[in-house]
């Protein structure tokens, strides 16, 4: 087991936020805590990732016709990762609604550890989708991390204890440094590899099970990959914890 506690097994375990100091087997994270509904129209880049029979996953990013970014631990995690389905331009994950596609095939950080470190990857899909995609934050990029400003998180799955969310939600979390989110971070884990999130004044916000994968942006770019924070998706420990995409390595990223 690692130190960290891993956003859920299954989607309804313990998904994208997860841990504590001594980690529980978990699998993908779930939907915001706190937050508001938005819409795809509005953020056509969220993408949404489900099981073969229908659950919900993970959630990512479309940073290319053919490219989702999402979390490692989603992709190593899921039992068959080429089966899982890829959905853009659905708001509501029990209409019909936007587009269904295949992964082709995927790459995770080669660096990647089961303790959530570079925990990134893509998947490329069978065939374009034709949202409009996002950038990927990179070198030139360092004004986007700086502590005390806002950023916007996006995902799918569950809100609170009970079953599994449907709607996209996004919440506005307070840049900080990783020591800010321990227990979910080690001690001295580096701020180039992680990113802490903090709920907004008067707000409990944070990631939940379900959310893993889903995108951090600032300014139209994405700073950052939902990687473990609020395990018990209430307001105990409401922390948010994401792959740096400065981590991100260039070579998945094509």
């Amino acid at each position: 087991m690692s130190r960290q506690n891993r956003t859920a097994r299954r989607p309804l375990a313990v998904l994208a936020a997860a841990a504590g100091l001594v980690a529980m087997a978990a699998g993908p994270a779930a939907a915001v805590h706190g937050g508001s509904d938005t819409t795809t129209g509005a953020n056509p880049f969220v993408i949404a990732l489900e099981t073969a029979d229908g659950q919900q996953w993970c959630t990512g990013a479309l940073i290319a016709p053919t490219k989702v970014l999402t979390a490692g631990h989603c992709v190593t995690e899921a039992d068959d990762p080429t089966a899982l389905r890829v959905i853009a331009g659905r708001t509501d994950l029990t209409g019909t609604g936007g587009q269904e596609r295949r992964v082709r095939s995927f790459k995770v950080d080669p660096r990647f550890t089961p303790g959530l470190d570079h925990d990134s990857a893509v998947l490329t899909l069978d065939r374009p989708l034709p949202q409009r995609t996002v950038r990927v934050a990179g070198k030139g990029d360092e004004k986007l991390y700086r502590y005390g400003r806002t950023a916007t998180v996006f995902g799918y799955g569950r809100t609170g204890d009970g079953g599994p969310g449907t709607h996209l939600k996004k919440a506005g979390l307070t840049l900080a440094a990783p020591a800010e989110c321990e227990p979910f971070t080690q001690p001295g884990a580096s701020p180039l590899l992680k990113v802490c999130g903090l709920p907004g004044p008067g707000t409990a916000d944070s990631i939940c099970k379900g959310d893993s994968g889903g995108p951090l942006v600032v300014g139209g770019v994405v700073i950052g990959v939902v990687s473990t924070g609020n395990k018990y998706c209430d307001t105990q420990l409401p922390l948010s914890v994401f792959t740096r995409a400065t981590d991100v390595p260039r070579s998945i990223l094509r």
